[in-house]
């Protein structure tokens, strides 16, 4: 079965009118040793998440420079989490890499 583009659209449309605007936070700076976290060439990808396993939730951070993933362990709690120095996600003992194309 084809459904046509202009009908699809219609669908579409109409079910985005039906659905509640998305609201997002203000924008704000993370810290990691009382200084702004940064990444090489801007474009941060972050991503929360209890990465080591210890039941404290860290940041990781993907940058589009060099295809790079930093890691900042959180040495506090979830509720008052505490950033140290980052390290790159490794893979097979080098820095992991994705290439941009």
């Amino acid at each position: 079965m084809t459904i046509p583009a202009g009908t699809l659209a219609a669908f579409a449309a109409a079910l985005a009118a039906m659905l509640p605007a998305q609201q997002f936070e203000s924008p704000f700076r993370v810290d990691a040793f009382g200084k702004p976290i940064d990444v090489d060439i801007g474009h941060a990808a972050p991503y929360v998440v209890d990465f080591d396993g210890d039941g404290v939730r860290d940041l990781l951070v993907g940058q589009f420079g060099q295809g790079r993933c930093r890691i900042y362990r959180n040495l506090g709690t979830d509720a008052a989490p505490k950033f140290g120095a980052f390290r790159f996600f490794e893979a097979g003992g080098k820095v992991a890499e994705v290439a941009a194309s």
